[in-house]
């Protein structure tokens, strides 16, 4: 893939390049984010024409990851791919593509910076012990969520695969809430289908704590629905604190010195198999909350066939959210 130029075909008209821009060390720009072997940094931008430019957001490789050949070459092939899927999207709920530059040392995707990731706030609202966010908060985050993945299943042909609080940007106070994270996306058909002529061989391939039933058994079952049943366990999420692990897997992540994501892949293939996770009994949810629970038992069926469509989400969910 070929580093994006001002006449590049992307989807935000006038994009910048990298290759214009002065690019400090990663020791010396704020960390943003990360994920495994990559890291995303904040990117102030000098004022142009007297005008205020906002920061990008950089995710590039971990200088340790790049040591390493093999999974240096995997996560390469995924950022390319994720740059490659971004830069044709355009939708007010997915994070906007800036630019993407090749580099010897490692690739570089720049894209929109949002204020916070969801996954971050949920774990600092469970630390101060706060407690289920707002209801009217969780009816915005799902509704904002709900029209990403109507575009990508409808407009965009693709699932997105991992679906999680952490791939959930907000903008300053919930103003808006962006999808990101496109490195595992699938092509689909128009009945929402693993699009087999396009990806014969392909797997789902996203955080096992967030999959459905169909797609950790063997042989996989690839549908949209399996986007719906993570988008679920993201409303679990924001009233239970924590991710979607089974119950009787508490015990041994206990024992391990950090919750390291390949650790609980690890467990969650043993099951092979997942049941919705229950509501905490010590949480005390009102008449508020009626709707949004609602929304979770149907996306979280075992039976895919019963989960609703992402078009249908965004329509109830519209409905709900700004109902008198």
């Amino acid at each position: 893939m070929q580093p994006a130029t001002e006449e590049s075909d992307c989807h935000t008209p006038k994009k910048q390049i990298l290759h214009s821009i002065k690019i400090p060390a990663s020791p010396y720009m704020k960390r943003i984010g990360f994920g495994t072997g990559i890291a995303v940094y904040e990117l102030e931008r000098s004022p142009a024409f007297n005008k205020f430019r906002s920061p990008w957001a950089l995710k590039k490789l971990l200088k340790r990851t790049r040591k390493d050949t093999a999974k240096n070459t995997e996560l390469q092939k995924r950022l390319n791919y994720e740059a490659e899927i971004l830069r044709k999207l355009d939708h007010p709920n997915i994070v906007g593509f800036r630019a993407f530059v090749e580099k010897k040392d490692g690739n570089i995707l720049a894209m929109e910076e949002c204020s916070f990731c969801l996954g971050d706030l949920i774990e600092k609202r469970q630390e101060d012990e706060k407690g289920p966010f707002d209801a009217k908060i969780l009816k915005k985050v799902c509704l904002d969520v709900a029209k990403a993945i109507s575009y990508l299943h409808n407009t965009a042909l693709l699932m997105h695969c991992d679906l999680k609080s952490y791939n959930v940007l907000i903008k300053n106070d919930f103003e808006k809430c962006k999808l990101c994270d496109f490195g595992v996306c699938l092509p689909i058909t128009a009945d929402g289908n693993l699009d087999l002529n396009k990806a014969p061989r392909a797997k789902f391939c996203g955080t096992k704590c967030w999959y459905a039933p169909e797609v950790l058994r063997d042989p996989q079952i690839i549908t949209t629905k399996a986007d719906i049943y993570s988008f679920g366990l993201m409303i679990w999420e924001m009233i239970a604190l924590c991710p979607p692990i089974f119950e009787d897997m508490i015990e041994d992540i206990k024992k391990t010195s950090e919750m390291d994501e390949e650790k609980l892949d690890e467990l969650l293939a043993k099951e092979g198999f997942r049941k919705r996770p229950p509501i905490p009994a010590d949480v005390d949810l009102g008449e508020e909350y009626k709707h949004i629970l609602e929304i979770y038992y149907r996306c979280t069926c075992e039976d895919m066939k019963d989960r609703p469509l992402a078009s249908d989400l965004e329509v109830i969910l519209n409905d709900i959210f700004y109902k008198k």
